[in-house]
């Protein structure tokens, strides 16, 4: 697990710890999680817009990091030390398709695969193709669509006409997407 997710511990999420360079109160429990596939969609190699960080820590935020991720992991040190010889080459990239259980924190599955490979991993782009029932693309019986970003993005800057019914876009589009429950 992540010490930067919004998982909680003690009621604050641990994102709060990290930031401010609060230790966990106790190391964070791993969880059970189910990956139900794992896919390599594309190898970029080094032809991406991808560049390695170019910020280095102050000593405050190398002291702030080190004291988070030690509530993480035992003994992990923050060696930010750029290498002119690495940061001069494109680093390697590919992009994952994963189908993973509920409460699955996706970043530290990239964070321990490359660790077993000796390496680092970092997510660049993270894009969530489906929650529940609802899929960015549905292709399964009962999958519903989401709603088009841009339909909220219109309606934040003029709400748009009222249709027949009495309902904008926005709300027609989040309407024919709800369910009646009759209880």
């Amino acid at each position: 697990m992540n010490s930067f997710s919004a998982l909680k511990m003690d009621g604050r999420p641990l994102y709060e710890y990290a930031r401010k360079g609060i230790p966990l109160p106790r190391p964070i429990e791993p969880r059970k999680v189910i990956v139900h596939s794992l896919e390599l969609i594309e190898w970029l190699g080094t032809d991406h817009p991808y560049r390695w960080p170019e910020k280095v820590f102050s000593k405050e935020e190398k002291k702030a990091m080190e004291i988070a991720l030690k509530g993480a992991e035992s003994d992990v040190p923050v060696n930010d030390d750029l290498d002119p010889a690495v940061v001069a080459q494109i680093p390697t990239a590919f992009i994952l398709k994963m189908k993973v259980s509920g409460g699955t924190y996706v970043r530290s599955i990239v964070h321990d695969l490359a660790h077993s490979l000796g390496s680092a991993g970092h997510v660049v782009t993270l894009t969530r193709s489906r929650q529940g029932r609802f899929a960015l693309e549905p292709r399964e019986e009962g999958e519903l669509d989401c709603v088009p970003w841009d339909i909220f993005q219109r309606a934040s800057t003029e709400p748009g006409d009222i249709d027949e019914d009495g309902w904008t876009e926005w709300e027609r589009e989040v309407i024919k997407r709800l369910d009646v429950i009759n209880t």
